[in-house]
């Protein structure tokens, strides 16, 4: 299914029930137990998914049956009024197929998650027009207090949040006016993997922001030139580049990454910015993918719509 109507979950309360979910795959019991303490300090009671630490094929939190059957569990269930993502690695990308979308935009709800859970976050917004949250779960890794604050405004407040403090940089000249765009976010080599899939989003007018882990300058360069050749940026009003970090052992040279970006920047011919602490990095700010935002003049990015609504 398709349709225009953008959805959000409604802001969580305490009190509210959030259900803990493995997509990808598996969690370990450690940091299972880490979250559940964190969120049950903060007056969440937790729901747990039986699959969280379960393994199929030594990577998956389970088969994609059973990881389907319990994702679709969590969105029906009306007790549940959050869905966080304990973790990415790998394994999203195979159960969008097979998602039932009808289902998910009956009964929205946010979903939170980052990395690998970028592919169903894309589809989700692709298919329902879902707003969902792209970040890491806190409660298992350090995170700074001001991140830590921005995260929870998301979740909990049906107004919007405001501006960024980071300074973006810009890579190639920008437009006089506001640039404005729905924001699309999440790791480039997910985004690379859905190129040409009909799970990838249409990117007309978004503010694209995207970011990874592990992978060295030219597989950045590769990615970046894929979604180029193909058109899929063709109409972003401009793209956001976050952190780059742990580029691992290549034979090739290893340039800078903002003389990479740069590159591509002029190969692109589009507005292009760097400098936004957003990736594998414990000073991550937490996006909603899918919500109204501009660059100001100054180079700060302002989310102008909540991720949450009241429902009415």
């Amino acid at each position: 299914m398709q349709s225009n109507a953008v959805r959000k979950g409604r802001p969580l309360r305490r009190g509210d029930v959030i259900g803990l979910l493995a997509p990808a795959s598996p969690a370990s019991p450690t940091d299972v137990e880490s979250v559940v303490r964190y969120l049950e300090r903060l007056g969440y009671r937790v729901e747990l998914s039986p699959q969280l630490s379960s393994t199929y094929l030594g990577y998956l939190a389970g088969s994609d049956e059973q990881r389907l059957q319990e994702l679709h569990r969590f969105f029906a269930d009306p007790r549940i009024a959050a869905i966080f993502c304990l973790r990415g690695g790998y394994g999203s990308i195979r159960l969008l197929a097979n998602l039932d979308y009808r289902l998910i935009a009956r009964h929205p709800k946010l979903l939170v998650g980052f990395s690998d859970i970028t592919a169903l976050q894309a589809a989700l917004w692709q298919r329902a027009h879902l707003v969902t949250i792209s970040a890491p779960i806190p409660g298992n890794q350090p995170i700074a207090p001001d991140r830590e604050a921005w995260f929870w405004q998301l979740l909990t407040s049906p107004t919007a949040p405001g501006e960024l403090p980071d300074l973006l940089q810009p890579l190639s000249p920008l437009p006089s006016s506001t640039v404005r765009g729905r924001i699309l976010c999440g790791t480039l080599s997910l985004w690379s993997a859905l190129c040409g899939t009909p799970f990838f989003p249409k990117t007309d007018g978004a503010l694209f922001i995207t970011e990874d882990v592990g992978e060295p300058p030219y597989r950045v360069d590769r990615m970046l030139t894929q979604l180029l050749l193909s058109g899929a940026l063709a109409q972003v009003s401009a793209i956001i580049f976050g952190a780059f970090t742990q580029p691992g052992e290549t034979r090739l040279p290893n340039p800078s990454w903002e003389s990479v970006l740069r590159d591509f920047a002029e190969r692109a011919q589009l507005p292009c910015l760097h400098g936004l602490s957003y990736g594998h990095i414990p000073q991550h700010w937490a996006l909603p993918f899918g919500v109204q935002a501009r660059i100001r003049r100054g180079g700060f990015l302002a989310l102008d719509e909540a991720a949450t609504e009241q429902p009415s």
